[in-house]
């Protein structure tokens, strides 16, 4: 069975101050009296949470659904400016700071279960980078984020079934057609999946989901392989 492995060596090797630094927030360098967490209290206290009747959510939500490939929409909290989560998702993608990841992924996971009751989902799969990306930043961050989901829910991580063919520039200057554009036929099933996915039940996941693009475009591909169901999820929620 294909389930979460970290992506190459390099992901082993953590930034010397998880290790040696003084027990200090990861956004805002206070201390943390929390040793188990990498953020203390006042910054998750300051985190804007995702409430299933904000516009922002709602909108996303219809979007997403319209497209005909997703089924739901499960946020964590809204990605803002200089925010603690923009914080913490720069140390997990450009600082090599994984453990955030599975933490964030954890919080992520107490919102699925009431979707795992309803659906019983198949696995996570985690929105692939490129294997060029892939080898500059040693790790996928989507698969430590499915790690803590998975830990929180049980549900298996599927890291192998989608794969991205085709480099894409970042998304975050474009706009909404453009993104649509820039990940057109981006994605494909992995050429090492060795189980069938139909009537199947799967967790999309990524980092953060702005249009809902590449996440819609990953959909896409699932349910032309006979996949019934596509929920998508994501830590932050950007405008």
């Amino acid at each position: 069975m294909q389930t979460f492995t970290p992506s190459s060596l390099q992901s082993f090797i953590r930034p010397l101050r998880e290790f040696i630094f003084p027990p200090v927030c990861f956004s805002c360098g206070a201390h943390r009296f929390d040793i188990s967490s990498k953020v203390c209290e006042s910054c998750w206290a300051s985190i804007r949470y995702v409430k299933i009747s904000d516009d922002l959510y709602l909108e996303t939500k219809g979007k997403l659904e319209s497209s005909g490939t997703i089924s739901g929409l499960v946020s964590l909290c809204y990605f803002d400016p200089d925010g603690v989560v923009q914080t913490l998702v720069h140390e997990l993608k450009y600082n090599g700071m994984t453990s955030v990841g599975v933490e964030l992924g954890k919080k992520v996971g107490g919102l699925l279960l009431p979707l795992v009751e309803q659906f019983h989902p198949d696995g996570l799969v985690p929105v692939p980078l490129h294997r060029t990306k892939l080898r500059e930043r040693g790790y996928n961050q989507s698969e430590y984020v499915c790690k803590g989901i998975s830990e929180s829910t049980g549900i298996p991580v599927y890291t192998r079934v989608l794969q991205r063919v085709r480099y894409t520039p970042s998304q975050t200057a474009l706009d909404i057609e453009q993104r649509k554009l820039n990940v057109s036929d981006a994605f494909d099933i992995g050429h090492s999946l060795r189980f069938d996915l139909t009537g199947k039940t799967m967790v999309m996941v990524d980092d953060v989901i702005t249009t809902g693009a590449t996440i819609v475009e990953c959909a896409k591909v699932l349910r032309n392989r006979g996949v019934e169901r596509v929920i998508a999820c994501s830590v932050g929620l950007a405008p």
